[in-house]
């Protein structure tokens, strides 16, 4: 099982991208977040499943239904040791040596009904990351994060990128009031 995490350093403008295991380290640059976020995520959202069955709606809502759910995480067995949630952190790593991190050139996507590879080309050398669609999902979505974090302003970013789900979390929460009367006197 893989893990990526993800830092902005304002000095370098860029991200960097730790994949695990492996401690492989690269920047990425504001454009070819872009292109991730847009593009690629496109392609991504054309190869939903359901195409044909119906009932399943269109495109547009299988990939909203589909991003929401990996967001849900409900792709995930409970009693996977290996999983790691989604984290999120306000406090940045150290910055490692340049010598430590390839500098993220190029792009190179696969993308299937069942998976998702993207290979970062870093000068001679590629480093492929293959996720399931609802990992890829998850590394969408906080790519996104951390480029709004930075304050990039990602043009053309798929709706169903950025759906909001607070909305549908907050819906699961009782009233804050539903029990004040049971607990006067």
């Amino acid at each position: 099982m893989s893990s990526t995490s993800f830092s902005y350093f304002q000095s370098e403008d860029r991200l960097l991208v730790v994949v695990q295991p492996g401690d492989h380290k690269l920047w990425l640059t504001r454009r070819l977040t872009r292109s991730i976020v847009d593009d690629i995520a496109r392609l991504f959202a054309s190869q939903v499943p359901g195409d044909g069955i119906p009932g399943a709606g269109n495109e547009d809502e299988r990939i909203a239904l589909e991003h929401r759910m990996a967001m849900n995480e409900e792709d995930l067995d409970g009693r996977d040791q290996h999983h790691r949630p989604l984290q999120f952190s306000d406090s940045a790593p150290a910055r490692p040596g340049d010598s430590d991190i390839l500098l993220c050139t190029g792009l190179d996507a696969q993308l299937g009904r069942d998976y998702a590879s993207l290979s970062f080309v870093c000068g001679d050398k590629t480093l492929n990351l293959r996720q399931s669609r609802p990992g890829f999902h998850r590394f969408l979505r906080t790519l996104l994060l951390c480029a709004d974090k930075a304050e990039w302003q990602l043009p053309a970013v798929p709706a169903w990128l950025t759906q909001s789900l607070l909305g549908e979390l907050l819906a699961n929460l009782p009233p804050l009031d539903e029990n004040d009367e049971q607990d006067l006197p």
